[in-house]
């Protein structure tokens, strides 16, 4: 409660006749602190004759203690006799009330228009008429407690109007008293329809507490169902690591320790290829014509040669024959270009086939007596035994109706989406190995027929940035090209693109 008291001011209240009309008047409005700080008051009390309670009347304020009614407010003065009770509202059923629009104001002088301070008012009039022109006054503006005039009513003391008991009000941060209070929240303010699905959501939560385990084995239970479980993250680091790219070392802070040629899964069988005729076709242009005279070659690599000779690509050699190892590297990369090329333009579907023989005159020949054999392409351009290891390493056997090979029956060999997602990021590496480490997209595209936009992710996958070629056009400029950026700084985890969790769809509201 709050007593109400009489205030004295050190300013000199404002006549209204010495108020010019040219006065100035500063504006000075104090903010309602609420709570039980809220006033000052205005009250009626229409059963006195002069409006005023006896001298003496103590006077207190409080908040009704009734749920969701927190801005109802009671007054009370006490007298030996009698009490002065009003509020601020109608009804319990009254609801919050609006943003208060009831104010207390008070005209107060706060200069003297140049004379001093302490200077005699008195005397019947000493001002001068330009200095009480130039007086300065303050007008305190303040809300009113309640937000509205009270109306007090005389009531006898046989009635109690005493402030309520806060000291057991209810603990919010109980579950149960919280749970009791949404429900009284739910039935003052929710419809009907709303209270009867609250209602069957309730009973379906509900659980037989006899039918439930013992806190400690469910506990055990729990443990040993998620034991080697991986939360997000470390899915997202185990995706990574198992990316659908070749063998690389992603700590690796140079291109050549980042994706080894050493890795590539033929890397053996690369002694087999045309690798010796490449690398002396960079070097004299006379091989180059028989190597383009012959035909078994594909031409986007035979355009690849000249780059084996370019001493950009080789800076980091540390002597002669570190710069001879490399280019023999760079030659070997440019070989299993070209057969992966072969391999990626097959149709996907290999089967065992007796092989096809004629005689001197075109007769075909019985070859029924031979064994089966496999081929994607002719052996002029990649030995069998290559061939053979290219299926077994990027294809999978399957069979009709997932039933097992009959003895003597032709086998089957299919190529996955995703294996072939594999053979086009090593057409991508073996490009940049041989390029020095930068290729261009553009005549990619074309050889793979590809477009721009599906070849990017993979160029992506493997780490790459992607650039344009200076120059317009039609000057040879403005080709697309993907670089590897490792220049002994960044390691290749901080190239490859994060994986991260796909957002999922929230739950559909009921």
């Amino acid at each position: 409660g709050r007593a109400s008291r009489a205030r004295t001011s050190g300013y000199a209240m404002a006549e209204p006749k010495t108020l010019k009309r040219k006065a100035t008047v500063a504006v000075h409005v104090t903010p309602g602190t609420g709570g039980m700080e809220e006033g000052p008051f205005v009250c009626h009390l229409p059963s006195r004759a002069d409006g005023m309670p006896p001298s003496g009347t103590e006077f207190s304020a409080w908040r009704k203690n009734i749920e969701f009614r927190g801005q109802h407010l009671v007054l009370r003065g006490r007298t030996r006799g009698v009490d002065y009770v009003g509020t601020n509202f109608d009804n319990h059923g009254t609801a919050a009330a609006n943003a208060c629009s009831w104010f207390v104001a008070r005209l107060k002088r706060v200069s003297d228009g140049g004379r001093g301070a302490g200077a005699d008012r008195g005397g019947g009039g000493g001002e001068t008429e330009e200095e009480d022109k130039n007086a300065e006054y303050q007008l305190d503006v303040v809300p009113i407690g309640g937000g509205q005039v009270i109306q007090l009513e005389t009531r006898c003391h046989a009635l109690e109007y005493a402030s309520p008991a806060w000291e057991e009000g209810e603990d919010m941060n109980d579950p149960a008293t919280r749970a009791l209070y949404n429900d009284r929240l739910l039935k003052a303010f929710s419809s009907a329809k709303r209270q009867r699905k609250v209602s069957r959501i309730q009973a379906e939560r509900k659980v037989d507490a006899s039918s439930l385990a013992a806190p400690d084995a469910m506990r055990d239970a729990l443990i040993q169902q998620t034991k080697g479980e991986l939360d997000g993250k470390a899915l997202a680091d185990l995706a990574g690591q198992r990316r659908n790219i070749p063998a690389h070392d992603q700590h690796a802070t140079n291109p050549h320790d980042a994706y080894p040629l050493r890795r590539f899964p033929l890397y053996p069988l690369l002694e087999r290829s045309a690798y010796k005729e490449l690398l002396d076709a960079s070097k004299k242009p006379s091989a180059m014509d028989t190597l383009r005279a012959g035909g078994d070659l594909d031409v986007f690599v035979l355009d690849l040669v000249p780059e084996l000779q370019r001493q950009s690509h080789f800076s980091t050699a540390v002597d002669a024959s570190n710069e001879t190892a490399m280019k023999k590297e760079a030659a070997k990369a440019l070989a299993a270009l070209d057969q992966l090329l072969a391999f990626r333009q097959h149709k996907g579907i290999v089967v065992e086939r007796r092989p096809r023989r004629k005689d001197d005159n075109g007769n075909k020949l019985d070859t029924s007596d031979e064994p089966l054999s496999v081929s994607w392409t002719h052996e002029t351009k990649v030995d069998s035994v290559t061939q053979r290891a290219y299926i077994d390493t990027f294809m999978t056997l399957a069979s009709l109706d997932g039933q097992p090979f009959l003895p003597g029956e032709p086998k089957r060999w299919v190529r996955p989406k995703a294996e072939t997602d594999l053979i086009t990021l090593h057409v991508i590496l073996m490009a940049l190995r041989a390029g020095g480490w930068q290729c261009d997209v553009t005549a990619l595209c074309k050889k793979l027929k590809m477009s721009l936009k599906d070849i990017t992710p993979l160029c992506k996958e493997l780490g790459l940035v992607m650039g344009k070629t200076p120059g317009a056009k039609k000057d040879g400029g403005g080709a697309t090209t993907a670089t590897l950026k490792l220049d002994g700084t960044k390691p290749l985890k901080d190239f490859l693109p994060q994986i991260k969790k796909r957002l999922q769809a929230a739950k559909k509201r009921e």
